[in-house]
């Protein structure tokens, strides 16, 4: 039967591979610390998935992951199996990738605002011959084929 255990944050972070890590420890039922060094843990699951056990005591948990409540176990080298879970809210959630639709939109209105075609009217002498209108009438075109 496995025995409850929680984690609880360290109050340190650190970068790896340009990713903000966030230290958590293990703590058993009388708070004291399960290390999770090799030295220490024969397995560590999170989620069902394997993670190899390396050298640091405590947990380094990524900002990268997803707000959800992870489910961890911890087996030790003496066959003690400890559950935990890790209810996490991402800090930074990445922004979505604009759509071709927003970054068609979004060089349409710097290019007509160039020309002085947009918001203030005051359009560039001969404005119809440059290659920026003959980009917004492209813009147009692919807009539209969006649209149908």
């Amino acid at each position: 039967m496995a025995e409850a255990a929680v984690w609880k944050a360290t109050g340190r972070s650190g970068d790896h591979n340009g990713i903000n890590h966030v230290e958590y420890e293990l703590l058993d039922s009388t708070q004291k610390r399960v290390s999770l060094a090799k030295t220490n843990i024969s397995s560590i699951e999170k989620d069902g998935v394997k993670i190899e056990p390396d050298d640091q005591e405590t947990l380094w948990f990524s900002e990268a992951n997803a707000t959800k409540k992870y489910k961890f176990n911890v087996v030790t080298l003496a066959g003690t199996t400890y559950e935990a879970e890790l209810n996490w809210t991402q800090p930074n959630p990445p922004k979505p990738e604009p759509t071709e639709w927003d970054t068609l939109i979004a060089e349409k209105i710097t290019l007509a605002k160039g020309l002085g075609i947009m918001g203030v009217w005051n359009p560039k002498q001969g404005y119809k011959l440059t290659k920026e209108y003959s980009r917004i009438s492209e813009i147009d075109k692919r807009l539209w084929e969006l649209v149908k």
